[in-house]
């Protein structure tokens, strides 16, 4: 019997000969990494050598590979390039017809975006790793329905309003009736005609702008929201963005039935059940907080509603996701990033000052060579009970003040920001 030598497909032979060469380049790493553990006593040991390699493989992927090849940085030069083009040609017409053609601009630009309309809301995307240290962070403290998170993601799309601006000085006030790219974090769908100017979105494109390595996709941005009430929005939201291609940020994640307090683990969160218009604004962990008062007055015989959740510090958060608090970060890693941390949580905001003051966490990143901006909306009277108000601020302007002299740069939120 003659045997009949079947014929390789050459496609098959080349991808188990990639495989094979892709195996010993791997076995010779290694080798050779375990060879220079036992050659020096001070050398990385393998774990952490291989954390760090796939940390920088991850940056890279973040980085560049998200839109099939079409980075953001590439999706911003292209977008700022067609902006200085019609800048230039309108000159400083600043009528309606020149902002019809701005608006049409910005909308193409967005059409370049890859966007999921249709995003889980059970299931957070980055669940299996929250966390994730970047050389630049924005925490969103008191999320309620994700404002904040939205106005860092226009800041990050709305290119062409910075440099129409510069054109344009003095021009004309850039109100509702101006186009802008704006997020609704409701429909997730933008929106170019009728936002409101916000202030944190200023404070925002302000301070990325004084920081000129702050390109927001090298941002990881964080959002921590107690009330219930807004979880599934909220992780629709987190993974809208997340899915975005290309993403406008390293990463994102929003901590949900999560509060800011003083000291990690199980807490309360007293709810504001009335203020249906304005998103439950006054949800607490403080028991006295007006809203949740007037919600135990009016609904629920005095007694104060309330539901359990997760505190985390601001300590634990800033040493999870800022670079220059890695284990053995390089002094090029330690030094260069920008924090902002936006705070609006109905109170809190006294104890939680002075934990991150205590713990030195804000002092030493400014020490290593970061900005730290920390942009504060503060809730005197809403403390209703004047023994909680007292204990709550006791002890808080000595601790702003020892921020402040390690060069933490606080800015405040009026009331009715949002």
């Amino acid at each position: 019997m003659v045997q009949l030598q079947t014929r390789k497909d050459p496609k098959e032979i080349l991808s188990r000969t990639n495989t094979m060469i892709a195996v010993a380049i791997v076995v010779v790493f290694l080798i050779f990494v375990n060879s220079n553990q036992q050659a020096s006593t001070n050398s990385t040991t393998m774990e952490s050598y291989l954390l760090r390699a796939s940390s920088s493989a991850m940056a890279v992927i973040d980085s560049s590979s998200m839109g099939g090849g079409l980075s953001m940085k590439e999706w911003r030069d292209s977008s700022k390039k067609e902006c200085g083009e019609l800048i230039e040609t309108i000159k400083t017409i600043f009528d309606t017809t020149a902002l019809d053609k701005k608006e049409n601009l910005e909308r193409n630009f967005v059409k370049k975006l890859i966007l999921n309309s249709e995003p889980s809301s059970t299931v957070s995307a980055s669940k299996d790793q929250p966390y994730r240290q970047c050389r630049n962070a924005f925490i969103d403290l008191g999320t309620n329905i994700g404002d904040s998170v939205g106005y860092f993601i226009d800041n990050a799309i709305d290119v062409c309003s910075p440099m129409y601006a510069a054109a344009n000085p003095s021009k004309r006030k850039m109100d509702s009736t101006f186009p802008r790219p704006h997020i609704d974090v409701t429909t997730l769908e933008f929106n170019h005609r009728g936002s409101k100017p916000n202030p944190l979105f200023g404070i925002l494109q302000r301070n990325t702008k004084e920081s000129p390595t702050a390109m927001s996709e090298t941002f990881c941005v964080y959002g921590m929201e107690g009330n219930p009430e807004f979880t599934g929005r909220l992780t629709k939201l987190e993974n809208y963005i997340t899915e975005m291609k290309p993403r406008p940020v390293q990463h994102v994640h929003i901590f949900t039935e999560s509060v800011v307090t003083s000291v990690d683990g199980p807490t309360k969160l007293f709810l504001d059940k009335t203020s249906v218009k304005e998103n439950f604004w006054g949800s607490s962990i403080l028991s006295s907080q007006q809203d949740a008062v007037k919600s135990a007055k009016e609904l629920n015989g005095g007694n104060v509603f309330s539901a359990d959740v997760t505190g985390i510090s601001l300590s634990t958060m800033v040493r999870s996701t800022m670079l220059a608090m890695k284990e053995g970060a390089s002094p090029e890693e330690q030094s260069g990033g920008l924090l902002i941390i936006k705070m609006d949580v109905e109170g809190a905001e006294y104890q939680v000052l002075k934990e991150v003051a205590a713990s030195g966490v804000l002092c030493k990143l400014k020490e290593l060579g970061n900005r730290v901006v920390f942009v504060v909306e503060y809730h005197n009277m809403s403390i209703t009970d004047p023994t909680e108000r007292r204990r709550e601020k006791d002890g808080h302007g000595a601790a702003v003040k020892k921020l402040e002299q390690c060069g933490v740069e606080f800015q405040k939120l009026s009331a009715m920001w949002a």
